[in-house]
């Protein structure tokens, strides 16, 4: 007579799905954390220009380099220069925020490729919010690993509740 059950009981599954879910949560309760370093480690309104930048403008408008920073705020330009050192006024261009556009459409002085200087503010990242990126980076593979691990326990469990009820199940003998 067989009086001891192997593989996984149903009781023990509890804590290993407890356990699946308390490192679910310390990941993502880690990644909260690093992303509230990473921003709080910033360096807020550095202070940059773009001098002579050269810009192909459009019509629809162009972002300067400024634009590219992370958290931009750029100033009003300054002076603009087409590529034959002629000064644009201020009706032959608007601005919007770290966009810059030909207004008028029409090849200025014979050129599209103007030099623009304007003022900008952006965030600057310091060696603590690079590491808390990189760190971020790194978690984003263990969803699909608690994932997979919480699809094997699974099937662990219902494989063994079947073995267990197909081998020890049915009727015992006298």
């Amino acid at each position: 007579m067989i009086t001891r059950k192997k593989g996984i009981q149903l009781g023990q599954a509890v804590g290993a799905v407890l356990a699946l879910m308390l490192i679910a949560l310390a990941v993502i309760i880690g990644i909260v954390i690093l992303s509230s370093l990473s921003y709080s480690t910033r360096t807020f309104n550095t202070a940059g220009s773009g001098v002579n930048e050269s810009v192909v403008v459009t019509t629809a408008g162009t972002p300067m380099a400024g634009s590219y920073q992370v958290d931009a705020n750029c100033g009003t330009i300054t002076t603009v220069y087409n590529s034959t050192n002629y000064s644009l006024n201020t009706g032959n261009y608007t601005q919007t925020g770290c966009n810059l556009a030909n207004k008028t459409s029409a090849v200025i002085y014979g050129s599209l490729n103007w030099l623009v200087t304007y003022p900008y503010t952006y965030s600057k990242a310091t060696a603590a919010t690079n590491a808390s990126d990189v760190s971020i980076v790194n978690f984003s593979a263990y969803p699909a690993l608690v994932g997979l691990v919480g699809t094997i326990i699974f099937l662990g469990i219902v494989i063994g509740v079947l073995v267990a009820s197909f081998v020890f199940g049915g009727k015992r003998g006298a």
